[in-house]
């Protein structure tokens, strides 16, 4: 029965987490065909409710039987297909397209509806028109054909031969593109490599993105011109910065464990500074960590899935939260009471100035070993495991005592 409950629970996770990722992506992807929102007409708005009109007009569902060999001229209802090797589609669809292709698909043909394709390599033909819109991924478009409405694409490389027309807008992300046809509307593109060709025709407005603005042909754009910089400045940091980031970095983490000690002294938290002591639970403490690190989580989702422990569930993820955040300061401190008192008598102070002193020393000594690779990461994982340990330790001895 766990195995059973553990696999439904991993269900039910696993497809939050696809639902989270799709909307993510969905999001990403409207902000990608979207560029310049702000640049939008009434006209572009009304060309992408005929474009969603178009599509649900289908209901998205075959309306019959296709048959998708070649000798067939004409095929009434969507046409769905999905290959591992490059093909033509030279037949007539009348509705919608929706292909998925590892290789070179082709289009040449017409199609009365819209185009979904994510293919490895795209060709619109001269022959081939689109009625309505194309919604392409790919990592080359070549378009010699026409789209009578909107064209939605993202790719590598993207090219708009002479003589293809998209009678509506283009929305465009490509690392690589070349405009040198007829858009009857707006152009929004985004991109690194940005060429308008001598040939190309924009009616409406283009709006692009790149790292610099770009040469355009006179009268190749009837409508205003609006560039924006996608250019990403990165300054490399230079040792010094580097060196400040890392004082800066040490201070800060210096002081919040002083605070925790202090916290800690008021609280009477009897963590342990007698070195004998330490190495005869170092066993408890490890698995006393090494438990609520990785099993505590398991156990808290378990628990929000049962509808009258769902607050105690999250009242525990709090708890495992607040360990985590003070499990390396538990561990520094605890070091330090430890050598603050085998040095007693080595160095003459008040027993809390001795504790902060190798405090101080241990907080540094931890942030240079995370600086190492590989090694920082095991010295950080086995300090939290400790500091938890430690912690779960102290507070069972405490229920005993008061018991």
């Amino acid at each position: 029965m766990n195995k059973i409950k553990k696999s439904i629970i991993f269900l039910i996770i696993f497809t939050l987490i696809i639902g989270f990722c799709n909307i993510s992506k969905a999001e990403n992807i409207a902000d990608d065909i979207m560029l310049d929102r702000q640049n939008l007409t009434e006209d572009s708005v009304e060309d992408i409710n005929d474009s969603l009109e178009d599509i649900l007009s289908n209901h998205g569902l075959p309306t019959e039987e296709v048959d998708k060999t070649d000798s067939v001229t004409r095929t009434d209802g969507n046409f769905f297909k999905a290959s591992d090797e490059s093909f033509t589609l030279n037949t007539d669809v009348n509705g919608d397209i929706f292909i998925v292709c590892s290789g070179k698909f082709t289009l040449d043909s017409y199609v009365t509806g819209s185009a979904f394709i994510c293919a490895d390599e795209v060709e619109i033909t001269s022959n081939a028109d689109i009625s309505s819109s194309m919604f392409c991924v790919s990592k080359n478009i070549t378009i010699y054909g026409g789209i009578n409405l909107n064209a939605y694409c993202v790719s590598e490389k993207f090219s708009l031969e002479e003589d293809s027309h998209i009678y509506k807008n283009l929305y465009l992300t490509s690392e690589n593109t070349s405009l040198n046809g007829l858009i009857e509307n707006h152009a929004f593109v985004s991109g690194n490599d940005i060429k308008i060709q001598e040939n190309c025709n924009i009616q409406g407005d283009l709006n692009y993105s790149s790292p610099k603005e770009i040469e355009i042909p006179e009268f190749s754009v009837k409508g205003n011109v609006r560039y924006s910089s996608n250019a990403i400045n990165i300054t490399p940091r230079t040792t010094a910065n580097k060196i400040l980031d890392f004082i800066t970095s040490t201070i800060s983490y210096i002081i919040f464990v002083i605070l925790v000690f202090s916290v800690l002294n008021k609280l009477n938290s009897n963590l342990p500074d007698n070195i004998n002591d330490f190495k005869s639970n170092l066993g408890k403490y490890t698995l006393f960590g090494l438990l609520v690190l990785f099993v505590l989580p398991i156990l808290d989702l378990v628990l929000l899935f049962i509808p009258f422990l769902t607050r105690f569930a999250f009242a525990v993820l709090l708890l495992y939260i607040l360990l985590l955040i003070l499990a390396s300061a538990i561990t520094v401190i605890t070091l330090s009471k430890i050598c603050a008192n085998k040095y007693k008598e080595s160095i003459k102070t008040k027993d809390s100035i001795r504790t902060i002193l190798f405090i101080v020393i241990l907080s540094v000594i931890y942030k240079l070993f995370k600086l190492i690779p590989i090694l920082g990461f095991l010295v950080t994982l086995a300090v939290v495991i400790l500091g938890i340990g430690i912690s779960v330790k102290v507070l069972f001895n405490k229920k005993e005592l008061n018991q």
